[in-house]
C-alpha cells in the first residue's frame, strides 16, 4: 500500500467531469475543481443546425441528460455504453475536429476510471485535454482540471516517469494561472509528492511536503483538512525510509483531527487510517493494527463498495496478519 494524496475526498470517489468550457472559463480566481468532484452537463449545441440535425442535437440532450443520471447513481457500466455512444455521434455528425467531442471524451474518460480501466482512459483523457487546449485554450479551468485528470491517471496506472512528467506540467499551469499558493496550487504540490514516493524518491517527497505542510498551516490552517492529509503523506514517507516510530506518531497526531473533523467516516480519514494501520502492522503491533484496519476497511467499502482497490488492499493487509489471539 502506497501513501496517496487526495485532492479533498476526490481520491478515491471519481465522478465526472464535463461542463462545458464556456461556463467554466474566464472566471478570474477562481481554480478548477477537483477532476473527479463535478457532475457532465448538458453541452451546447451549435446554433443554426439544419432541421434533421436538430432532432439529431435532441436525442443527444436526452442521452447526455441519462448519462449524468447514471454517472450520479454509480452505475458506470451504462453510462460508458451511454457515453461511447454520444462520443461517435459527434465525431459523426460534426467531424473528428471539434469543440464538443472533447466534453464527452473527458466524461467517458472519468467513467472509465471510476471503474479502473486506466488504460482506455488516458487515450480518452489525453485527447480530451488535447481538444481543449486547441479549442479552448491551455489555461482555461476545465483544460486544467482535464489536465490533471490525466496525470492522475497515469499515476493510477503506475506509469511513475510519465505521471511525474505530467503532474509537474499541471502544476507549472496552475502556478501560472493561480498563483504560488493558492489552494488548488498546494494540492498539486502533494499529488507531486506522492508521485515521488511512489518512485521511491523519499527524500525529494519529504522535502516536498515539509515545505508545503509550512505553506498550508500559514495560509490555510494547521487544522485545515489539506494541511491534515500532506501530514499524512508525510507519515507514509517517513514510514517508507524506515522511520516507523515518527511516522506513527505523526499518524496520531493527524487522525486525532481527521476523526473530529471531517469525521471518521470520511473518505480521506479512512486513507489516512489505512496508511497507519500498515505502519502499526510494520512495527510488530498487530492488534491495533487490525483494529484501525478493520475501521478504515468498513468505512471505504460503505463509501465505495468492497470491489475499490483500496479496500481489497486493506483486505489483503488484513489478511497478511498473524491470527488475532484467543
Amino acid at each position: 500500500m502506497k501513501p496517496a494524496f487526495a485532492i479533498l475526498c476526490t481520491l478515491l470517489a471519481p465522478a465526472l467531469l464535463a461542463a462545458p468550457a464556456a461556463a467554466a472559463a474566464d472566471t478570474p480566481g477562481k481554480p478548477p475543481e477537483g477532476s473527479r468532484e463535478r457532475p457532465p452537463a448538458d453541452m451546447k449545441m451549435p446554433e443554426g443546425l439544419p432541421p434533421e440535425l436538430k432532432k439529431k442535437a435532441e436525442e443527444i440532450k436526452k442521452n447526455q441528460a441519462s448519462a449524468r443520471d447514471l454517472l450520479q447513481a454509480g452505475k458506470y457500466e451504462e453510462a460508458e455504453k451511454v457515453l461511447r455512444a454520444l462520443v461517435t455521434e459527434f465525431r459523426t455528425l460534426f467531424g473528428p475536429d471539434n469543440a464538443l467531442l472533447p466534453e464527452c471524451q473527458a466524461a467517458l474518460g472519468n467513467c472509465l476510471r471510476a471503474q479502473e480501466k486506466f488504460a482506455e482512459a488516458e487515450v480518452e483523457l489525453r485527447a480530451a485535454w488535447q481538444g481543449h487546449v486547441k479549442h479552448s485554450g491551455p489555461d482555461k479551468p476545465e483544460t486544467l482540471r482535464i489536465h490533471n485528470a490525466l496525470a492522475e491517471t497515469l499515476h493510477e496506472e503506475h506509469k511513475y516517469n510519465d505521471a511525474e512528467k505530467e503532474v509537474r506540467a499541471v502544476l507549472e499551469e496552475f502556478k501560472r494561472v493561480y498563483g504560488e499558493e493558492h489552494p488548488a496550487t498546494l494540492l498539486n504540490r502533494g499529488n507531486l509528492a506522492t508521485v515521488l514516493s511512489d518512485e521511491r524518491k523519499y527524500a525529494e517527497a519529504e522535502g516536498e511536503l515539509r515545505e508545503l505542510i509550512k505553506i498550508d498551516e500559514r495560509v490555510l490552517g494547521e487544522n485545515a483538512q489539506p494541511t491534515l492529509v500532506a501530514r499524512g503523506i508525510l507519515a507514509g514517507v517517513l514510514r517508507d525510509q524506515g522511520n516507523v516510530s515518527e511516522a506513527e506518531r505523526e499518524y496520531r497526531a493527524v487522525l486525532k483531527h481527521m476523526d473530529q473533523k471531517p469525521g471518521k467516516d470520511h473518505p480521506d480519514t479512512a486513507v489516512v487510517r489505512s496508511q497507519f494501520a500498515l505502519c502499526l502492522s510494520m512495527a510488530s503491533k498487530y492488534p491495533e493494527a487490525r483494529q484501525e484496519a478493520t475501521q478504515a476497511l468498513e468505512a471505504i467499502k460503505n463509501k465505495f463498495g468492497p470491489d475499490n482497490t483500496q479496500a481489497r488492499e486493506l483486505q489483503q493487509l488484513l489478511d497478511k496478519m498473524p491470527a488475532p489471539r484467543k
